[in-house]
């Protein structure tokens, strides 16, 4: 199967190599191996598993081996895949050719041969080695040796699922979006900033990569979805046509998302006093209240309460936390079985009191969150339904507004919900007490 270009990129096994990409010696303790998905070989209890089909498991590391390389140091980068540069920022050695004849040139920054200024380039696997796959894991599956001690627990990229994104609902993320957290961080997480720890020739470098990763993690999910409707001893099951048309369906994701930024309509409402209190009173006609509550302390009807919430997630050992959902009461079980985000992680609707916003406070990052949702997760789409463009801004004020004014949602009446016919209605008022 003729699947990579004609360079395969390497990151350099040797110490000098590795320590010339700033890898530690404990960091640097041996060659990485990816971990496969678990659908791959365990007993999940779906029909989207390969357990006790060793044939079409070997088909599947076979293709994924041709498309991407057999480990994460050495980087096959497939046709198509739109990484920039053909994985140019992957690796710190460039191979030309195969077999005895190979030759591996070490890549630079820089502009020519006779640009002096010129460095020689750590790689985003070199750089993702050393800041991120502790939390992240060696294939991007968010299961790192720090990951269980850390609530929300790290991003498994192999589903290609991203909350944070300026692109359409459920699309993959733009570079922007993954610059903007890599740079920042998410506020409120574990997920730190770099902007003071990468230059950014490197955080370009680790963009590619974490883009690499989700690649071949959605191409490994694919086949094994593919295969899974397959004979076991079937030839012909998962052909070169079929793994090239999976793959080529994830590399068109990923490139359209570059062209499909999600921009408002209008310019933003300036967020005068009239704006603010329409806001308010669009979150609580909405659906907004029933998951982030009343006084949008993210203690909504949806969800379990805040304390029993804190007692499963940080009530002890990590490893033992589904343990602790068992011993909740039915009632609370099913809410609780009822709001896992695409990772299978508990959710807490955001405390908007506090100001703090994981995927960035600018007007336009709110804005993104409100209209159309953090993928992932079970916060919905807004945009253009329930709120047109103007009302999308009044939203968007008054959160801003409501951590410097306690009091905004204190006295608010609470609008009716909508009753079945016949029914009567009361209308209450927020108290103090609650």
């Amino acid at each position: 199967m003729e699947s990579r270009s004609r360079f395969a990129w390497f990151l350099g096994c040797t110490c000098l190599a590795a320590a010339a990409a700033g890898c530690s010696d404990a960091l640097n303790a041996g060659p990485l191996q990816y971990v496969e998905a678990e659908a791959l070989t365990k007993d999940l209890g779906t029909k989207t598993n390969l357990y006790g089909k060793p044939n079409l498991q070997k088909k599947v590391r076979q293709a994924l081996v041709q498309l991407f390389g057999p480990n994460p140091q050495e980087i096959h980068v497939p046709d198509g895949s739109g990484l920039s540069g053909d994985g140019i920022y992957l690796a710190n050695y460039l191979q030309e050719g195969e077999g005895p004849a190979a030759r591996r040139h070490p890549i630079f920054q820089g502009t020519g041969p006779s640009d002096f200024n010129r460095t020689r380039q750590a790689g985003g696997y070199a750089i993702y080695r050393r800041n991120c796959l502790h939390c992240h894991g060696v294939s991007g599956a968010g299961d790192g040796p720090t990951a269980a001690f850390l609530y929300p627990t790290p991003r498994d990229y192999r589903k290609g699922i991203f909350k944070f994104t300026s692109t359409p609902t459920g699309a993959r993320p733009h570079r922007d979006d993954l610059r903007r957290t890599i740079t920042y961080g998410l506020h409120g997480t574990s997920m730190p900033a770099f902007e003071s720890l990468l230059t950014e020739a490197e955080i370009e470098q680790v963009i590619e990569y974490v883009m690499f990763l989700s690649m071949r993690g959605e191409t490994e999910l694919a086949l094994i979805e593919e295969a899974a409707i397959s004979d076991e001893n079937d030839p012909n099951a998962l052909s070169d046509d079929i793994v090239r048309e999976a793959a080529n369906g994830i590399f068109t994701k990923w490139k359209l998302a570059q062209t499909q930024v999600v921009n408002p309509p209008i310019a933003r409402t300036p967020p005068t006093r009239e704006s603010i209190l329409r806001g308010r009173d669009l979150f609580l006609q909405s659906d907004c209240k029933d998951c982030h509550g009343l006084l949008a302390k993210g203690d909504g009807e949806s969800f379990v309460k805040q304390d029993v919430f804190n007692e499963v997630v940080f009530g002890g050992n990590p490893s033992e936390r589904q343990a602790r959902v068992d011993q909740l009461d039915e009632k609370t079980r099913t809410l609780w079985n009822q709001k896992p985000d695409d990772w299978g992680n508990p959710l807490r609707p955001a405390n908007l009191n506090r100001g703090i916003y994981k995927g960035g406070r600018r007007p336009l990052d709110i804005y993104w969150r409100v209209a159309k949702g953090i993928n992932g997760a079970q916060m919905p789409a807004h945009y253009p339904s329930p709120f047109d463009e103007k009302k999308m801004w009044d939203v968007v004020n008054f959160v801003l507004a409501l951590p410097y004014e306690p009091n905004l949602l204190k006295d608010a009446p609470v609008p009716p919900s909508t009753p079945a016919p016949g029914t009567p209605v009361a209308i209450q008022a927020v108290t103090s007490g609650l």
